[in-house]
């Protein structure tokens, strides 16, 4: 179900309780932290209060920068196998003349391998993600539950439960990805200021006979609320969202969901099977006041609640990871410390964009019924242009600058084979594109760092077809330093590799 990365390190699990990095929570934050630490050969555990997996569909839409992490960290055929684009929304009851049809529509640009939302259900995207991290040697321990920590001076001793029994676990760095509720976070003393919201959802997994497959249903105006069911890609179920417009909790039995499905719709012919699942949601609206203390962090849900609308909140989560990931492998080689307080100044202020988006989208769809979704949402154009660390040095700044996401591009490696760009970005460390101008000096070279040299005279790379500068648009020749997370950190003219030199330092 997963595809190996060659370029990626086995995890070295210690046998004992002291470890490098404590992840808590084993949702797609934490996976997608373990993963990345794990394929970079740091040392950490992962620990799950549940006893098993997470078995619901809560976050079942991947947005296309997500997408482009996993291929990253080698998951990209799984996860295309597993999930198919979002199928078009059904309105019924809107008007006069029938069931009102809207498809989604694609704003492919240069660059964007992947330019539509997927579905998938989050159970299926954690089961990928375990068997990536089993593939790297990792693995979740389930049924231990964080009960405590202790700052000292060079980490964090946590105390967790174990069948009842309680163990300390040394840790040099812990991070808090124990979802919405997080005991972490809690327990260093983090506010999570925000408002709970008024909108409360019954959301269930279920097979429903009679009903096609090819559309997502919505009664918007239905009585009692509004009312959906989504099929679910690669799955013989749907996911049910029903409005609840009191407090009292309902009857989560199939007969009561039956009920529910014929007074909602108006349709007696659609007929409920057995829920695998069901939940209470009510919408929060909340932010972290911050994703750090000391040698803690806090990620994913931990650090910041959306309403569902605009499927935000796994994939944020997932960014967070993947932001955070990279900046500890570097300290814990022996990179400054200080490396690691970007991580708050980059993924907080995104935090707070993405939970305003979601908070509007979520009005649009209560007071008119609309779900559409726009290119904000893909969450493509997302940047680090104001991080400390996100230095653009050109004479002539292109479209892509510091701090932003490095498109896609066909490129002619010397053997004569094309390459795509990202291929070449998932290798787990930095990637340093020379195009144009002198060959670099063999003084930038450093362990772990890739150098590729292109059009710069024979035996270099090759941008033929302009396809590299075009989709970043580039108005001369340059050197572009790009960052483990796909982002571009160091932006200067040809041979001024003092910039990418000082950066390092």
């Amino acid at each position: 179900m997963s595809t190996r990365d060659p370029s990626a390190s086995p995890a070295r699990i210690p046998a004992g309780e002291d470890v490098p990095v404590l992840i808590v929570g084993a949702g797609s934050a934490g996976l997608t932290l373990a993963i990345d630490l794990a394929r970079r050969g740091v040392s950490f555990r992962i620990i799950e209060r549940g006893k098993q997996p997470f078995a619901g569909s809560r976050g079942k839409g991947l947005q296309p920068r997500t997408i482009e992490i996993f291929e990253q960290l080698g998951m990209i055929e799984a996860f295309l196998n597993a999930s198919a684009p979002y199928p078009p929304i059904v309105n019924y009851g809107v008007g006069e003349n029938g069931p009102q049809v809207i498809a989604a529509k694609t704003d492919a640009r240069p660059g964007e391998p992947y330019p539509l939302s997927l579905m998938i259900p989050q159970w299926r995207t954690e089961e990928i993600l375990r068997a990536r991290l089993a593939d790297l040697g990792g693995q979740v321990e389930f049924g231990v539950e964080f009960a405590g920590l202790a700052e000292t001076e060079n980490g964090v001793e946590a105390r967790v439960m174990v069948d009842g029994q309680a163990q300390t676990i040394t840790c040099a760095w812990l991070i808090g990805t124990d979802g919405a509720r997080s005991t972490v976070r809690k327990t260093l003393g983090i506010g999570y200021p925000g408002e709970t919201g008024t909108f409360r959802m019954l959301i269930a997994d279920l097979p429903v006979a009679n009903l096609s497959a090819d559309g997502w249903h919505r009664w918007p105006k239905a009585p009692g609320g509004q009312f959906a069911l989504c099929p679910l890609a690669k799955t013989n179920s749907f996911q049910l969202s029903a409005e609840l417009t009191t407090d009292d909790t309902p009857d989560q039995t199939r007969e009561a969901i039956q009920a529910l499905i014929a007074a909602r719709t108006g349709d007696p012919s659609l007929i409920a099977g057995e829920p695998t699942w069901t939940s209470i949601y009510r919408v929060n609206f909340r932010l972290a006041d911050a994703y750090r203390r000391g040698h803690a962090f806090i990620a994913g849900d931990a650090a910041h609640a959306h309403p569902p609308t605009g499927g935000q909140g796994l994939n944020t989560s997932v960014q967070d990871s993947f932001n955070l990931g990279w900046k500890l492998a570097a300290v814990l080689r022996g990179a400054d410390a200080a490396l690691l307080d970007t991580y708050e100044s980059e993924r907080r202020d995104i935090g707070a964009g993405v939970l305003a988006m979601s908070k509007g989208l979520l009005t649009q769809m209560t007071d008119k019924a609309d779900m559409r979704r726009g290119r904000d949402t893909l969450q493509l154009d997302l940047n680090y242009r104001a991080s400390p660390i996100a230095a653009e040095a050109r004479s002539h700044p292109g479209k892509v600058q510091a701090g932003d996401r490095v498109p896609d591009a066909t490129i002619i490696d010397p053997e004569g084979q094309t390459v795509r760009l990202f291929d070449l970005l998932r290798h787990p460390d930095f990637t340093l594109l020379a195009i144009g101008g002198a060959a670099i000096s063999g003084a930038l070279a450093r362990p772990g760092m890739r150098m590729v040299e292109i059009d710069r005279g024979p035996g270099t790379w090759q941008d033929r077809a302009g396809e590299l500068r075009a989709n970043c648009g580039l108005e001369g020749d340059c050197l572009m330093l790009i960052r483990p997370d796909g982002y571009l950190a160091v932006a200067a003219d040809a041979g001024a590799e003092d910039e990418v030199d000082g950066w390092f330092r």
